[in-house]
Protein backbone atom coordinates (compact mmCIF):
# COMPACT_ATOMS: atom_id res chain seq x y z
CA UNK A 1 0.00 0.00 0.00
CA UNK A 2 1.26 3.36 -1.18
CA UNK A 3 2.39 5.31 2.08
CA UNK A 4 1.20 9.26 2.28
CA UNK A 5 3.73 11.82 2.81
CA UNK A 6 3.02 12.87 6.43
CA UNK A 7 2.04 16.58 5.64
CA UNK A 8 -0.49 15.21 3.51
CA UNK A 9 -1.72 12.68 6.32
CA UNK A 10 -1.74 15.50 8.75
CA UNK A 11 -3.78 17.96 6.60
CA UNK A 12 -5.99 15.15 5.88
CA UNK A 13 -6.64 14.97 9.31
CA UNK A 14 -7.76 18.03 10.03
CA UNK A 15 -9.96 18.55 6.44
CA UNK A 16 -12.03 15.75 8.08
CA UNK A 17 -12.19 17.80 11.39
CA UNK A 18 -12.82 21.29 9.98
CA UNK A 19 -16.38 20.36 8.78
CA UNK A 20 -17.85 20.22 12.37
CA UNK A 21 -15.19 23.11 13.46
CA UNK A 22 -16.84 25.59 15.94
CA UNK A 23 -16.42 29.29 15.51
CA UNK A 24 -13.10 30.81 16.20
CA UNK A 25 -12.83 34.04 18.84
CA UNK A 26 -9.80 35.85 19.54
CA UNK A 27 -10.34 38.34 22.32
CA UNK A 28 -8.31 40.96 24.03
CA UNK A 29 -5.74 41.10 21.00
CA UNK A 30 -4.36 44.18 19.15
CA UNK A 31 -5.38 44.11 15.42
CA UNK A 32 -3.36 45.72 12.91
CA UNK A 33 -5.72 45.63 10.26
CA UNK A 34 -4.13 47.08 7.40
CA UNK A 35 -7.15 48.63 6.18
CA UNK A 36 -7.00 51.93 8.50
CA UNK A 37 -5.72 53.34 11.75
CA UNK A 38 -2.40 51.31 12.43
CA UNK A 39 -3.65 49.42 15.58
CA UNK A 40 -7.10 48.61 17.41
CA UNK A 41 -6.38 47.52 20.89
CA UNK A 42 -8.04 44.96 22.95
CA UNK A 43 -10.53 43.93 20.27
CA UNK A 44 -11.98 40.54 19.17
CA UNK A 45 -11.82 38.56 15.90
CA UNK A 46 -14.60 35.68 15.32
CA UNK A 47 -14.00 33.41 12.66
CA UNK A 48 -16.50 31.15 10.85
CA UNK A 49 -16.16 28.94 8.27
CA UNK A 50 -12.70 30.14 7.43
CA UNK A 51 -13.59 33.95 7.27
CA UNK A 52 -14.00 36.79 9.57
CA UNK A 53 -17.53 37.16 10.95
CA UNK A 54 -16.83 39.76 13.22
CA UNK A 55 -14.65 42.46 13.99
CA UNK A 56 -14.96 45.40 16.79
CA UNK A 57 -14.25 46.26 20.36
CA UNK A 58 -13.89 43.30 22.74
CA UNK A 59 -16.73 44.54 24.92
CA UNK A 60 -18.88 44.98 21.79
CA UNK A 61 -18.84 41.55 20.12
CA UNK A 62 -21.27 38.71 20.86
CA UNK A 63 -18.82 35.89 21.59
CA UNK A 64 -20.91 32.78 19.84
CA UNK A 65 -21.90 29.94 21.83
CA UNK A 66 -19.35 26.59 21.35
CA UNK A 67 -16.83 28.82 20.64
CA UNK A 68 -12.97 27.90 20.82
CA UNK A 69 -11.66 31.44 22.51
CA UNK A 70 -8.30 32.37 22.24
CA UNK A 71 -6.75 34.78 24.76
CA UNK A 72 -4.99 37.14 22.76
CA UNK A 73 -3.81 39.72 25.91
CA UNK A 74 -0.52 41.46 25.20
CA UNK A 75 -0.45 39.78 21.61
CA UNK A 76 -0.62 41.36 18.04
CA UNK A 77 -2.56 40.08 15.20
CA UNK A 78 -1.58 40.97 11.33
CA UNK A 79 -2.97 39.64 7.80
CA UNK A 80 -1.05 36.42 6.70
CA UNK A 81 2.12 37.10 4.97
CA UNK A 82 3.00 36.85 1.19
CA UNK A 83 6.17 35.44 0.04
CA UNK A 84 6.15 36.81 -3.65
CA UNK A 85 8.46 35.07 -5.17
CA UNK A 86 9.26 31.25 -5.28
CA UNK A 87 10.31 28.06 -6.88
CA UNK A 88 8.11 24.95 -5.67
CA UNK A 89 9.31 22.55 -7.54
CA UNK A 90 13.09 23.37 -6.60
CA UNK A 91 12.45 23.28 -2.80
CA UNK A 92 9.81 20.54 -3.32
CA UNK A 93 6.19 20.02 -1.89
CA UNK A 94 8.07 19.06 1.88
CA UNK A 95 8.45 23.09 1.82
CA UNK A 96 5.00 23.86 1.26
CA UNK A 97 3.96 23.35 4.82
CA UNK A 98 7.19 25.22 6.35
CA UNK A 99 5.58 28.30 4.72
CA UNK A 100 2.44 28.80 7.64
CA UNK A 101 4.95 28.31 10.33
CA UNK A 102 6.27 31.74 9.23
CA UNK A 103 2.84 32.80 9.22
CA UNK A 104 3.28 32.78 5.20
CA UNK A 105 -0.25 31.83 3.84
CA UNK A 106 -0.01 32.93 0.31
CA UNK A 107 2.79 32.39 -2.26
CA UNK A 108 3.59 33.52 -5.63
CA UNK A 109 5.87 30.99 -7.73
CA UNK A 110 8.13 32.49 -10.28
CA UNK A 111 8.99 29.57 -12.36
CA UNK A 112 8.13 25.73 -11.77
CA UNK A 113 6.84 22.29 -13.74
CA UNK A 114 3.76 23.57 -13.99
CA UNK A 115 2.06 19.88 -14.03
CA UNK A 116 3.35 19.24 -10.22
CA UNK A 117 2.71 22.80 -9.07
CA UNK A 118 -0.55 22.65 -10.08
CA UNK A 119 -1.61 19.16 -8.91
CA UNK A 120 0.07 20.59 -5.24
CA UNK A 121 -1.91 23.82 -5.31
CA UNK A 122 -5.23 21.60 -6.31
CA UNK A 123 -4.36 19.57 -2.83
CA UNK A 124 -3.97 22.63 -1.00
CA UNK A 125 -7.51 23.53 -2.07
CA UNK A 126 -8.72 20.01 -1.71
CA UNK A 127 -7.72 20.30 2.00
CA UNK A 128 -5.52 17.24 1.66
CA UNK A 129 -2.05 19.08 1.74
CA UNK A 130 -1.45 21.58 4.27
CA UNK A 131 0.08 24.65 2.36
CA UNK A 132 -0.32 28.39 1.77
CA UNK A 133 -2.47 30.19 -1.21
CA UNK A 134 -0.14 29.20 -4.65
CA UNK A 135 -0.15 31.41 -6.96
CA UNK A 136 1.58 30.24 -10.50
CA UNK A 137 2.94 31.23 -13.38
CA UNK A 138 3.92 27.64 -14.88
CA UNK A 139 7.16 27.13 -16.88
CA UNK A 140 9.89 30.26 -17.10
CA UNK A 141 10.32 31.68 -20.53
CA UNK A 142 13.84 31.66 -21.72
CA UNK A 143 15.60 32.68 -24.89
CA UNK A 144 15.96 29.97 -26.83
CA UNK A 145 19.76 30.80 -26.63
CA UNK A 146 20.08 30.13 -22.91
CA UNK A 147 18.35 27.02 -23.47
CA UNK A 148 20.31 25.62 -26.08
CA UNK A 149 23.81 26.76 -23.67
CA UNK A 150 21.83 24.49 -21.30
CA UNK A 151 21.08 21.72 -23.25
CA UNK A 152 25.02 21.99 -24.89
CA UNK A 153 26.03 20.43 -21.06
CA UNK A 154 26.76 17.07 -20.39
CA UNK A 155 23.77 15.50 -19.02
CA UNK A 156 25.05 14.54 -15.83
CA UNK A 157 26.38 17.76 -15.31
CA UNK A 158 23.14 19.38 -14.83
CA UNK A 159 20.56 18.78 -12.01
CA UNK A 160 17.21 20.45 -12.76
CA UNK A 161 15.19 18.64 -15.30
CA UNK A 162 15.10 22.37 -17.28
CA UNK A 163 13.11 20.15 -20.18
CA UNK A 164 9.91 20.36 -17.91
CA UNK A 165 10.24 23.25 -16.40
CA UNK A 166 12.18 25.84 -18.88
CA UNK A 167 10.24 26.61 -22.72
CA UNK A 168 12.57 27.97 -25.02
CA UNK A 169 11.70 30.77 -27.14
CA UNK A 170 14.22 32.48 -30.26
CA UNK A 171 11.41 34.69 -32.50
CA UNK A 172 8.44 36.63 -31.93
CA UNK A 173 6.13 34.51 -33.76
CA UNK A 174 7.68 31.56 -31.36
CA UNK A 175 6.52 33.95 -28.27
CA UNK A 176 2.96 34.45 -29.78
CA UNK A 177 2.61 30.47 -30.10
CA UNK A 178 3.86 29.74 -26.74
CA UNK A 179 1.60 32.25 -24.70
CA UNK A 180 -1.41 31.21 -26.81
CA UNK A 181 -0.69 27.83 -25.66
CA UNK A 182 -0.33 28.50 -22.27
CA UNK A 183 -2.88 30.58 -22.14
CA UNK A 184 -5.36 27.96 -22.03
CA UNK A 185 -3.38 25.91 -18.67
CA UNK A 186 -4.55 27.04 -15.37
CA UNK A 187 -2.18 29.16 -14.31
CA UNK A 188 -1.74 32.93 -12.81
CA UNK A 189 0.58 34.86 -14.81
CA UNK A 190 3.84 34.40 -16.84
CA UNK A 191 6.71 34.60 -15.66
CA UNK A 192 10.27 35.80 -18.69
CA UNK A 193 13.80 34.76 -17.23
CA UNK A 194 15.39 35.63 -20.42
CA UNK A 195 14.48 36.96 -24.00
CA UNK A 196 16.02 36.12 -27.38
CA UNK A 197 15.56 39.95 -28.63
CA UNK A 198 13.64 42.60 -27.75
CA UNK A 199 11.39 42.21 -30.93
CA UNK A 200 10.75 38.65 -29.75
CA UNK A 201 10.30 40.70 -25.76
CA UNK A 202 7.72 42.81 -27.65
CA UNK A 203 6.19 39.95 -28.92
CA UNK A 204 5.90 38.00 -25.64
CA UNK A 205 4.29 41.24 -23.77
CA UNK A 206 1.30 41.83 -26.88
CA UNK A 207 0.36 38.22 -26.54
CA UNK A 208 -0.03 38.51 -22.73
CA UNK A 209 -1.80 41.44 -22.76
CA UNK A 210 -4.10 40.04 -25.95
CA UNK A 211 -5.32 36.96 -23.40
CA UNK A 212 -5.31 39.21 -20.42
CA UNK A 213 -2.57 37.29 -18.24
CA UNK A 214 -0.14 39.44 -16.63
CA UNK A 215 3.68 38.96 -17.50
CA UNK A 216 6.09 39.92 -14.97
CA UNK A 217 9.87 38.80 -14.39
CA UNK A 218 13.29 40.18 -14.77
CA UNK A 219 14.55 43.43 -16.37
CA UNK A 220 15.48 41.72 -19.62
CA UNK A 221 15.83 45.07 -22.02
CA UNK A 222 18.35 48.34 -21.65
CA UNK A 223 15.60 50.72 -20.60
CA UNK A 224 12.45 51.16 -18.14
CA UNK A 225 11.08 53.39 -21.31
CA UNK A 226 10.84 49.40 -22.84
CA UNK A 227 9.18 47.53 -20.12
CA UNK A 228 6.83 50.87 -19.99
CA UNK A 229 6.01 50.38 -23.77
CA UNK A 230 5.92 46.82 -23.69
CA UNK A 231 3.36 46.66 -21.02
CA UNK A 232 5.04 44.34 -18.60
CA UNK A 233 3.12 44.08 -15.29
CA UNK A 234 5.73 43.86 -12.74
CA UNK A 235 9.56 43.03 -12.04
CA UNK A 236 11.84 41.04 -10.60
CA UNK A 237 14.90 41.74 -8.52
CA UNK A 238 16.21 45.25 -9.85
CA UNK A 239 18.20 46.90 -12.33
CA UNK A 240 21.32 46.97 -11.03
CA UNK A 241 23.71 49.35 -12.43
CA UNK A 242 21.76 49.29 -15.73
CA UNK A 243 20.54 53.02 -14.59
CA UNK A 244 23.91 54.26 -13.44
CA UNK A 245 23.98 57.00 -16.68
CA UNK A 246 20.96 58.46 -16.12
CA UNK A 247 19.94 61.72 -14.23
CA UNK A 248 17.86 61.27 -11.15
CA UNK A 249 14.93 63.42 -12.89
CA UNK A 250 15.58 60.41 -15.80
CA UNK A 251 15.15 57.73 -13.77
CA UNK A 252 11.91 59.49 -11.62
CA UNK A 253 10.51 60.46 -14.67
CA UNK A 254 10.49 56.19 -15.50
CA UNK A 255 9.48 55.62 -11.47
CA UNK A 256 6.46 57.72 -11.78
CA UNK A 257 5.27 56.13 -15.24
CA UNK A 258 5.67 52.72 -13.19
CA UNK A 259 3.55 53.77 -10.44
CA UNK A 260 0.57 55.11 -12.64
CA UNK A 261 0.44 52.21 -14.87
CA UNK A 262 0.59 49.84 -11.91
CA UNK A 263 4.10 48.31 -12.71
CA UNK A 264 4.77 46.28 -9.40
CA UNK A 265 8.69 45.44 -8.54
CA UNK A 266 9.95 42.65 -5.89
CA UNK A 267 12.87 43.00 -5.36
CA UNK A 268 14.60 40.49 -3.71
CA UNK A 269 17.33 42.12 -1.41
CA UNK A 270 17.39 39.13 0.25
CA UNK A 271 19.25 37.37 -2.53
CA UNK A 272 22.31 40.16 -2.43
CA UNK A 273 22.44 39.75 1.17
CA UNK A 274 22.24 36.47 2.09
CA UNK A 275 23.56 34.70 -1.18
CA UNK A 276 25.42 35.93 -4.37
CA UNK A 277 27.28 38.71 -2.09
CA UNK A 278 28.51 35.89 0.63
CA UNK A 279 31.90 33.89 -0.06
CA UNK A 280 32.00 30.62 -1.92
CA UNK A 281 34.03 29.08 0.79
CA UNK A 282 30.51 29.87 3.14
CA UNK A 283 28.31 29.02 0.55
CA UNK A 284 29.89 25.42 -0.14
CA UNK A 285 30.38 24.43 3.49
CA UNK A 286 26.50 25.34 3.65
CA UNK A 287 26.02 22.63 0.90
CA UNK A 288 28.01 20.45 3.11
CA UNK A 289 26.65 21.11 6.39
CA UNK A 290 24.22 17.79 6.68
CA UNK A 291 24.07 18.01 10.51
CA UNK A 292 22.58 21.71 10.40
CA UNK A 293 24.71 23.23 12.19
CA UNK A 294 25.06 26.65 9.93
CA UNK A 295 21.32 27.44 10.06
CA UNK A 296 18.14 26.16 11.58
CA UNK A 297 16.59 25.32 8.45
CA UNK A 298 19.50 23.93 6.39
CA UNK A 299 18.09 20.59 7.33
CA UNK A 300 14.85 20.65 6.14
CA UNK A 301 16.20 21.62 2.71
CA UNK A 302 15.14 18.85 -0.01
CA UNK A 303 17.56 17.10 -1.35
CA UNK A 304 17.10 18.17 -4.61
CA UNK A 305 17.65 21.38 -3.78
CA UNK A 306 20.53 20.88 -1.96
CA UNK A 307 21.88 19.16 -5.35
CA UNK A 308 21.07 22.47 -7.25
CA UNK A 309 22.51 24.39 -4.32
CA UNK A 310 25.46 22.64 -5.12
CA UNK A 311 25.57 24.20 -9.00
CA UNK A 312 24.86 27.61 -7.47
CA UNK A 313 28.16 27.05 -5.50
CA UNK A 314 30.15 26.64 -8.76
CA UNK A 315 28.97 30.20 -9.89
CA UNK A 316 29.70 31.95 -6.81
CA UNK A 317 33.11 33.47 -8.19
CA UNK A 318 35.19 36.11 -6.31
CA UNK A 319 34.51 38.28 -9.72
CA UNK A 320 30.76 37.60 -9.29
CA UNK A 321 30.43 38.39 -5.79
CA UNK A 322 32.35 41.17 -6.45
CA UNK A 323 30.29 42.74 -9.25
CA UNK A 324 26.93 42.15 -7.31
CA UNK A 325 28.78 43.96 -4.17
CA UNK A 326 29.70 46.91 -6.56
CA UNK A 327 25.67 46.87 -7.91
CA UNK A 328 24.60 47.21 -3.97
CA UNK A 329 24.64 51.40 -3.83
CA UNK A 330 22.36 51.78 -7.39
CA UNK A 331 19.80 48.85 -6.46
CA UNK A 332 19.49 50.65 -3.17
CA UNK A 333 19.14 53.96 -5.09
CA UNK A 334 16.59 52.61 -7.56
CA UNK A 335 14.35 51.62 -4.86
CA UNK A 336 14.36 54.45 -2.40
CA UNK A 337 13.55 56.44 -5.55
CA UNK A 338 10.63 54.15 -6.55
CA UNK A 339 9.11 54.17 -3.14
CA UNK A 340 9.31 58.30 -3.63
CA UNK A 341 8.06 57.91 -6.62
CA UNK A 342 5.16 55.43 -4.82
CA UNK A 343 6.03 52.50 -7.05
CA UNK A 344 4.77 49.54 -5.67
CA UNK A 345 7.45 47.21 -3.99
CA UNK A 346 6.67 43.76 -3.18
CA UNK A 347 8.24 41.48 -0.19
CA UNK A 348 9.76 38.40 -1.90
CA UNK A 349 13.13 35.95 -1.19
CA UNK A 350 13.71 33.96 -4.30
CA UNK A 351 13.53 30.92 -2.52
CA UNK A 352 15.14 28.09 -3.98
CA UNK A 353 18.53 30.80 -4.31
CA UNK A 354 21.30 28.98 -1.94
CA UNK A 355 20.60 30.12 1.43
CA UNK A 356 17.42 31.47 0.81
CA UNK A 357 15.17 29.43 3.30
CA UNK A 358 11.22 28.83 2.92
CA UNK A 359 9.22 30.97 5.23
CA UNK A 360 12.69 32.58 7.58
CA UNK A 361 14.15 34.54 4.65
CA UNK A 362 10.82 36.59 4.16
CA UNK A 363 11.34 38.09 7.37
CA UNK A 364 15.06 39.19 6.53
CA UNK A 365 13.59 40.69 3.38
CA UNK A 366 11.14 42.66 5.15
CA UNK A 367 14.02 43.69 7.70
CA UNK A 368 16.07 44.68 5.06
CA UNK A 369 12.94 47.16 3.64
CA UNK A 370 13.32 49.13 6.99
CA UNK A 371 16.91 49.05 7.93
CA UNK A 372 17.98 49.75 3.54
CA UNK A 373 15.16 51.51 2.28
CA UNK A 374 14.32 53.38 4.94
CA UNK A 375 10.19 52.16 4.61
CA UNK A 376 8.56 52.41 8.42
CA UNK A 377 7.56 48.94 9.99
CA UNK A 378 4.12 49.56 8.58
CA UNK A 379 5.14 50.39 5.33
CA UNK A 380 7.34 47.01 5.48
CA UNK A 381 4.71 44.73 6.30
CA UNK A 382 2.06 46.51 3.55
CA UNK A 383 4.65 44.93 1.43
CA UNK A 384 3.83 41.62 2.44
CA UNK A 385 -0.01 41.64 2.73
CA UNK A 386 -2.13 44.75 1.64
CA UNK A 387 -0.08 45.87 -1.51
CA UNK A 388 0.51 42.26 -3.17
CA UNK A 389 -3.39 41.45 -2.31
CA UNK A 390 -4.36 44.78 -4.21
CA UNK A 391 -1.49 43.66 -6.51
CA UNK A 392 -2.99 40.13 -7.70
CA UNK A 393 -6.48 41.14 -7.59
CA UNK A 394 -6.79 39.77 -4.33
CA UNK A 395 -7.58 42.46 -1.80
CA UNK A 396 -11.46 41.62 -1.40
CA UNK A 397 -10.33 38.72 -0.05
CA UNK A 398 -7.28 38.72 1.56
CA UNK A 399 -4.58 40.62 2.70
CA UNK A 400 -5.95 42.60 5.17
CA UNK A 401 -7.93 41.95 8.55
CA UNK A 402 -11.65 42.77 7.68
CA UNK A 403 -15.52 41.18 8.47
CA UNK A 404 -16.00 39.24 4.97
CA UNK A 405 -12.21 38.21 4.31
CA UNK A 406 -10.44 34.97 4.24
CA UNK A 407 -9.30 34.29 8.12
CA UNK A 408 -5.77 34.52 7.40
CA UNK A 409 -4.30 35.60 10.49
CA UNK A 410 -0.70 35.54 12.33
CA UNK A 411 -0.56 36.05 16.15
CA UNK A 412 2.59 37.84 17.05
CA UNK A 413 3.75 37.72 20.72
CA UNK A 414 5.14 41.41 20.10
CA UNK A 415 4.45 44.50 18.12
CA UNK A 416 5.89 44.68 14.36
CA UNK A 417 5.36 48.26 14.45
CA UNK A 418 7.72 48.81 17.36
CA UNK A 419 10.41 46.46 15.54
CA UNK A 420 9.68 44.56 12.05
CA UNK A 421 11.52 41.82 13.38
CA UNK A 422 8.63 40.90 15.83
CA UNK A 423 7.12 39.50 12.35
CA UNK A 424 9.25 36.07 13.78
CA UNK A 425 7.51 36.32 17.08
CA UNK A 426 4.56 33.96 16.52
CA UNK A 427 2.15 32.92 18.44
CA UNK A 428 -0.32 31.14 16.34
CA UNK A 429 -1.58 30.96 12.27
CA UNK A 430 -4.61 31.18 11.12
CA UNK A 431 -4.92 28.87 7.72
CA UNK A 432 -8.29 30.05 5.67
CA UNK A 433 -9.55 29.85 9.30
CA UNK A 434 -7.97 26.30 10.40
CA UNK A 435 -6.10 27.13 13.93
CA UNK A 436 -2.68 26.24 14.20
CA UNK A 437 -1.40 26.88 17.91
CA UNK A 438 2.73 26.87 18.39
CA UNK A 439 2.16 23.31 19.19
CA UNK A 440 0.27 22.40 15.81
CA UNK A 441 3.16 24.65 14.25
CA UNK A 442 5.63 22.70 15.66
CA UNK A 443 3.86 19.66 14.34
CA UNK A 444 4.28 21.01 10.44
CA UNK A 445 7.64 21.90 10.73
CA UNK A 446 8.10 18.10 12.03
CA UNK A 447 5.95 16.88 9.49
CA UNK A 448 8.23 18.96 7.10
CA UNK A 449 11.29 17.07 8.58
CA UNK A 450 10.21 13.62 8.23
CA UNK A 451 9.36 14.29 4.15
CA UNK A 452 10.43 11.76 2.07
CA UNK A 453 12.12 14.52 -0.55
CA UNK A 454 14.33 15.52 1.84
CA UNK A 455 15.83 12.27 1.30
CA UNK A 456 15.76 11.53 -1.72
CA UNK A 457 15.86 13.43 -4.83
CA UNK A 458 11.93 13.08 -6.52
CA UNK A 459 12.42 15.53 -9.42
CA UNK A 460 15.11 13.92 -11.56
CA UNK A 461 15.96 14.33 -15.30
CA UNK A 462 14.68 11.57 -17.61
Amino acid sequence: MKTLPSVVLVAATLACARSESPPLVIRHVTVISMTGPAALPDHAVVVRDGRIGALGPDAEVDVPRRAVVIDGTGKYLIPGLFEMHTHTSKTRASALGLYPVYGITTVRDQGSEHAEVLRWRREIRAGTRIGPRMLIAGPYLESRRNIDRMRADPPESRVEPFERARIPIGTPEEARRVIDSLAGLELDHFKIRTVQDRETYFALNEAANRHGIPLVGHVTVRSPADIIAAGQDGVDHSFFTLLDSLTRDERMSYWRQFAERGIGIVPTLVTLTESVRLPQTYLQALVDDTAGAMHPLRSYVSRFLVLDWGEQVLEATPERQAAFGAAWPSVLRDLREMREAGVRIMAGSDVAVINIFPGASLHTELELFVDSLGMTPLEALASATREPAAYLGLADSVGTIDVGRVADLVLLEADPLVDISNTNRIAAVALRGRWFDRAGLDALRAAVRAAPDLQANDWVRN
